[in-house]
């Protein structure tokens, strides 16, 4: 499951090819419902117990070969991204921080995610091994299957966001526009819209951005 955001289109200009950074947007969370904590139990919660839970539904189905290979793991190492499936070893992990989430239903949130990823191993099983869009309609088709029909591409449930520190920041020489990077890129990047307004939006050395300082932390 994709990381949450506000939609939009990052784009730069390089002498080899545009660079475009999108975030998408989904549909709310489960709302916790009045007078429920909606707080897992630890039974609820453990790996043996989702993954049973799994491999129940996706036999449910018809698929036993999968729902034999099928685990589900914690991963503390995750942080924005609820979840994610593997073809290779048919394994789905879970972000641990939704445990401790504020003013969603919890229960309900993690088996949401947890049917989420189970339907991109369903609709890879289904497809066998054929190539298929990950949140295509093999996968919307799985997931109606699985009670959660209409189910967004990414989520937007309160989770901690990472934080980074973007050490090198970049200038325009012609319009001013700011860029903060983590990283330098490896070759020349001029300004888009520059590049767009001037050049017809080719590659213009012109408009080449600049270091000019370096970043503090930002999220």
């Amino acid at each position: 499951m994709p990381e949450p955001g506000i939609p939009c289109q990052l784009d730069l200009f390089s002498d080899h090819a545009p660079i475009g950074i999108e975030f998408v947007l989904s549909t709310p969370p489960v709302a916790e419902a009045p007078g429920l904590a909606g707080i897992p139990s630890r039974e609820e919660v453990n790996e043996a117990e989702l993954t049973r839970k799994a491999s129940d539904w996706a036999a449910s189905l018809g698929l036993e070969g999968l729902a034999g290979r099928l685990r589900v793991l914690w991963n503390r190492r995750m942080r924005t991204t609820a979840g994610r499936a593997f073809y290779e070893g048919s394994r789905i992990e879970l972000n641990p921080r939704m445990l401790r989430m504020e003013g969603v239903d919890r229960v309900a949130e993690i088996e949401r995610t947890l049917k989420h990823e189970l339907a991109h191993l369903i609709a890879h099983a289904r497809g066998r091994g054929r190539a298929i869009a990950p949140h295509g309609e093999e996968w919307r088709r799985a997931c109606a299957d699985l009670g959660i029909p209409g189910e967004p591409r990414c989520h937007t449930l309160p989770l901690e966001a990472r934080e980074i520190r973007r050490r090198y920041l970049y200038l325009c020489p012609a319009c001013g526009a700011e860029i903060a990077r983590v990283r330098r890129y490896r070759q020349s990047v001029a300004c888009y819209e520059c590049c767009k307004k001037h050049s017809r939006g080719r590659y213009d050395p012109r408009f080449r951005l600049r270091v000019v300082a370096a970043v503090q932390k930002s999220r």
